[in-house]
């Protein structure tokens, strides 16, 4: 079970293709003379069709979109009126590979860089600098969509962005883990485990997806963070303890 960040909403509105309205198919689908030369190196209709919705989807959204014209018959109307008034009816489909080539062709026109592994070895070290400051999931997606946006990086898909949060939440967990320990003394390092070990691995999933799980028979929630939070308050008086 992935890490739930978005809404079914939220989900649509960042990672389903545009839905223009006319000021916004005349804004997007408006091309440039850099984009009208490499318009103009394409060779069928259908393709330079394509090529446009693609482009113009881009711009909305810097994210590449999988699609036939029949899904988008309004902007494919609007782009003939405008760019081909004598066109019939095209094929619905494209190839895959003429879909890669013309995006690898935006990302040139637009100065973006593809998205790849190590791409997503940057991401997972900026996720895990977010979790430093906040354990919210929304607020290390949007932290790592900024670095996307500010870095001109293609947005991966919304499972690997999961997968990024998740990870860097249960990265740091552990980390505040490994640092109360190196502060406490044994029995209460003993402690510790004892209470660790009577949370399921079920659990355990939810607390590193969540950080905090529900208990159906135990109204009050596992919260890691003030887990940690309590010990660091007994290593405090402890120490003000022996100081004395």
């Amino acid at each position: 079970m992935r890490l739930k960040i978005l809404g079914g909403d939220e989900i649509d509105a960042l990672y389903a293709h545009p839905r223009f309205t006319h000021e916004e198919r005349v804004e997007h689908f408006a091309l440039s003379p850099a984009e009208v030369a490499a318009l103009e190196q394409l060779h069928s209709i259908k393709s330079k069709i394509f090529f446009i919705l693609q482009l113009g989807y881009f711009k909305a959204c810097h994210m590449f979109f999988v699609f036939d014209l029949r899904e988008v018959e309004d902007d494919v109307g609007y782009i003939r009126e405008m760019y081909f008034p004598d066109t019939d009816q095209v094929d619905p489909t494209i190839a895959k590979g003429t879909r890669l080539k013309q995006q690898r062709l935006i990302l040139e026109l637009c100065n973006y860089r593809a998205w790849n592994t190590e791409e997503q070895k940057k991401l997972a070290a900026r996720s895990r600098q977010a979790a430093t400051v906040s354990g919210k999931p929304i607020y290390i997606f949007r932290e790592l969509t900024h670095y996307l946006l500010e870095n001109r990086i293609v947005a991966p898909g919304y499972s690997l962005m999961q997968d990024t949060v998740g990870g860097a939440l249960a990265y740091e967990q552990r980390r505040l883990a490994s640092i109360m320990r190196s502060h406490l003394e044994q029995s209460e390092t003993e402690a510790l485990d004892r209470l660790l070990e009577e949370v399921s691995p079920v659990a355990w999933q939810h607390i590193n997806q969540y950080g905090r799980h529900e208990f159906r028979q135990q109204p009050a929630p596992v919260d890691v963070e003030e887990i940690v939070r309590e010990l660091a308050d007994v290593q405090i008086e402890t120490d003000s303890t022996l100081a004395a």
